[in-house]
């Protein structure tokens, strides 16, 4: 299994944790490769909204050096994972950041074929509170990529670092791990036989129809012209 993983922040903290057991429980069942990345090192620029990657590319982006290797990263992958911590009832700013650079790949715009039969993981933890909004924060970027199956795992911790975790939180955390690791190998592995989101196949036709009419943006317009979705051909 290819996993491509995405941290919202440089260090390893709980989040970073909770992310770790799931892979070791992939690890045990199956032989795991593993691209990671870590925000800021990894793409440290925010979106400037020059719109370069919607009307002429995502090649043509002025960060396309940082962004280009986690995104063909995420196109290889089986399992796609982004992680967060919760930072002001959010994802971090440089999460946010990769997730606004990667805009092109939603399906309003141009979605890669690829997408439609991945895998996600959206983790995340808090002290406290805000984890339903940073992992919807997340989850829906993935949602508007068309990935296929998306789980969530997240967990108020208690606490500011993994070492100060209390022993029966971690406890629930780690039993997490297995089900959710055992949930993804099972979908990874028989990925045609996951049901098509129904908000996927929604979306999808009505941007059928928009791009239909669409003569503001030649790139997108060509984008699904080649992929014979205007002349019916679906990806799912």
């Amino acid at each position: 299994m290819k996993i491509a993983l995405i941290h919202g922040i440089g260090h390893q903290g709980s989040t970073w944790h909770y992310t770790d057991l799931i892979c070791q429980e992939l690890s045990k069942l199956g032989t795991v490769e593993k691209s990671e990345f870590f925000l800021p090192r990894d793409m440290p620029h925010f979106c400037t909204g020059c719109y370069t990657c919607f009307y002429k590319g995502e090649e043509n982006c002025p960060h396309r050096e940082s962004v280009k290797p986690i995104a063909e990263a995420m196109l290889a992958a089986d399992l796609i994972v982004l992680t967060s911590p919760v930072y002001g009832m959010d994802v971090t700013g440089q999460m946010k950041a990769l997730l606004d650079h990667l805009c092109y790949l939603w399906m309003s715009h141009r979605p890669d074929p690829a997408m439609f039969r991945k895998v996600g993981l959206i983790v995340s933890t808090t002290a406290g509170a805000g984890l339903g909004h940073t992992a919807k924060t997340m989850k829906n970027s993935m949602k508007f990529w068309g990935v296929k199956k998306i789980f969530v795992s997240s967990d108020s911790v208690s606490a500011m670092g993994w070492q100060d975790v209390p022993r029966d939180k971690k406890t629930k955390i780690e039993q997490d791990a297995v089900t959710t690791a055992h949930r993804i190998y099972q979908s990874v592995r028989n990925i045609e036989g996951v049901p098509n989101p129904l908000f996927r196949s929604i979306f999808f036709r009505m941007m059928v129809g928009m791009e239909k009419k669409n003569d503001w943006n030649p790139k997108d317009r060509i984008h699904w012209e080649e992929n014979g979705w205007l002349s019916g051909k679906r990806p799912f």
